[in-house]
């Protein structure tokens, strides 16, 4: 007999559950094996167990449990080895919870027919059911033997393989699955590839099989797959950077739920991700006309009205977030460093002071008051407040590498460096630390220029966009007379920032000193046209430091 689906749910609870069909079988595949099996038989009581079992699979087929679990006994106690009996009392029971008794079905069904490959996988399935995935395995296998093209005996052993979690596992599991899938095209099928595909990093196949998935999940006659799977598949879309999918997956899920707070949260942190933040401000803006409000929501709303430029806007939603849960710690921090970014620190500083007092152990708010502080040209308040944030964690890198922004700027380059080193100590991935000691050994009298270029390779490796690391790299190039070194890095400047008013004319001079004097005249004539906003940038560029740091994981 040939079980449509695997028996009861199997959690993995590694990723995503891979959400198959639960306690879903074929009658009619049974009755037609049942039929076939019993046409030889001439023997009387055989003839009777085989119409108990077919007036038992009528009441099943009814809806009539109670009278089906009778019929199939009463084909039991004439003929012990009736396999379609024992298999629907093993269904039954599973039903009912009594996995016990469903147990001692599929067995005595393997017993009475061990070369049925469908027993076999019944069997199996119950086995996993009661974790005991080695011996579920091995049924599995047995099964798969007799009948190597059985969809449902491919996807239990799949699961099983999957939960292992190995790479070596994943890519088992995967070839049971791609298997079952190649048989029988199935839209959970195809989910459970994107989630091993994904598992194994492999975002290429991840894309391709969700393309498969997005069809078949909207081909007519399949099974209405739930809002909470296609969230859970688009969050790990998002977490991947397959935003196109993601976005496919979110949308679904909030067009199904429309009040669900988390998934239009995702949706919009997708929109954000793919710099698509008019249609982040629509989702978030929709879901507050909606009637849908959040700290979360609010605070997400700020981000983008800061990121389009419309501080304004940014302010008063950073309020709201702040009044939805006031015993956010971490509104408390945004709402100061937006303040301080749109050119109110002094506001900053006021809303720090309520802050602290509900809390105070919080090195997050220190660190920010210490922002303020120095923007409001106070010094020493800024470096008390850091100093307050490092006895509070004194592996606090962002106020160790902030207080070495204070030293560099009265001079003491080796109180910096010193500072800057125990920050990389705590965290040594702070691109924009290696990039802080390396500007100040270069503001030494005698700089050692091969660490320089150490620290600033790493800035840049460890964070490629970073294009002020980059730039002070192409500088050190020029410095070494490496001009198309210089030139190589320049041009990657601009093309991360084209604003960067410094990068044209450096590059111009790389230009000319590789006698490439159309592109030298064209670059200068940029520079000079931008020069005017020099200012302006120099301002952004102490933000975004600011932004790099205060943006560390806490």
């Amino acid at each position: 007999m040939f079980i449509a689906r695997i028996i009861g749910s199997f959690q993995v609870g590694l990723l995503l559950a891979l959400l198959f069909t639960t306690c879903l079988y074929d009658p009619k595949v049974c009755r037609a094996q049942n039929v076939a099996r019993t046409s030889t038989t001439v023997a009387t009581r055989s003839q009777q167990a085989k119409q108990f079992s077919d007036q038992g699979l009528a009441a099943f087929d009814r809806g009539d449990t109670a009278a089906a679990r009778e019929f199939f006994q009463k084909a039991l106690s004439l003929n012990p080895k009736e396999v379609t009996a024992h298999t629907y009392l093993g269904i039954i029971a599973d039903s009912a919870g009594d996995l016990k008794e469903a147990e001692r079905h599929f067995l005595a069904a393997v017993k009475a027919d061990p070369n049925l490959a469908s027993a076999r996988n019944n069997y199996g399935a119950i086995l996993m059911r009661t974790g005991r995935n080695a011996l579920a395995a091995a049924e599995f296998e047995a099964s798969l033997k007799l009948d190597r093209d059985q969809p449902n005996a491919l996807i239990n052993l799949a699961q099983i393989r999957f939960a292992g979690g190995s790479p070596a596992d994943m890519r088992a599991s995967h070839e049971l699955f791609k298997r079952a899938y190649a048989i029988k095209p199935d839209a959970d099928i195809a989910r459970a590839m994107i989630v091993i595909s994904l598992r194994l990093q492999n975002r290429t196949d991840a894309a391709a099989y969700h393309r498969d998935y997005a069809r078949l999940v909207l081909a007519p006659g399949t099974p209405v797959s739930s809002a909470a799977s296609r969230a859970e598949l688009g969050a790990a879309f998002l977490e991947a950077s397959l935003l196109k999918e993601a976005e496919t997956e979110l949308s679904a899920a909030v067009n199904a739920e429309p009040a669900n707070q988390e998934w239009i949260i995702r949706l919009a942190r997708v929109y954000v991700a793919a710099k698509n933040l008019p249609a982040a401000g629509r989702t978030l803006e929709s879901a507050v006309a909606r009637g849908i409000e959040s700290g979360a929501i609010y605070a997400l709303l700020a981000e983008v009205y800061e990121q389009t430029g419309h501080p304004e806007n940014a302010i008063p939603a950073m309020r709201l977030a702040i009044q939805s849960d006031p015993k956010s710690e971490k509104y408390r921090f945004d709402y100061a460093i937006l303040l301080t970014n749109s050119n109110a620190p002094a506001a900053a500083v006021i809303r720090l002071e309520e802050a602290l007092p509900l809390f105070p152990t919080s090195k997050r708010l220190w660190f920010a008051l210490a922002f303020a502080n120095f923007k409001l040209d106070k010094d020493q308040e800024s470096e008390r407040a850091l100093r307050r944030a490092i006895e509070l964690d004194p592996k606090f890198a962002p106020a160790l590498a902030y207080l070495g922004l204070i030293r560099s700027k009265y001079y003491d380059y080796v109180a910096a460096i010193s500072l800057y080193e125990r920050a990389l100590s705590a965290d040594p991935k702070l691109a924009v630390v290696h990039h802080l000691i390396a500007e100040s050994m270069l503001k030494q009298s005698e700089p050692d220029l091969k660490r320089v270029e150490t620290h600033l390779r790493k800035a840049a490796a460890l964070d490629p966009s970073f294009a002020a690391a980059r730039l002070s790299l192409g500088k050190l190039f020029m410095r070494n007379q490496q001009w198309a070194n210089a030139v190589a890095e320049l041009e990657q400047v601009i093309k991360l920032d084209p604003n960067m008013v410094e990068a044209y004319y450096q590059l111009g001079r790389a230009y000319g000193r590789l006698k490439r004097t159309a592109d030298a005249e064209s670059v200068m004539a940029t520079y000079k046209r931008m020069n005017q906003t020099q200012k302006e940038k120099e301002e952004k560029d102490i933000r975004e430091v600011v932004k790099r740091l205060s943006n560390v994981r806490f």
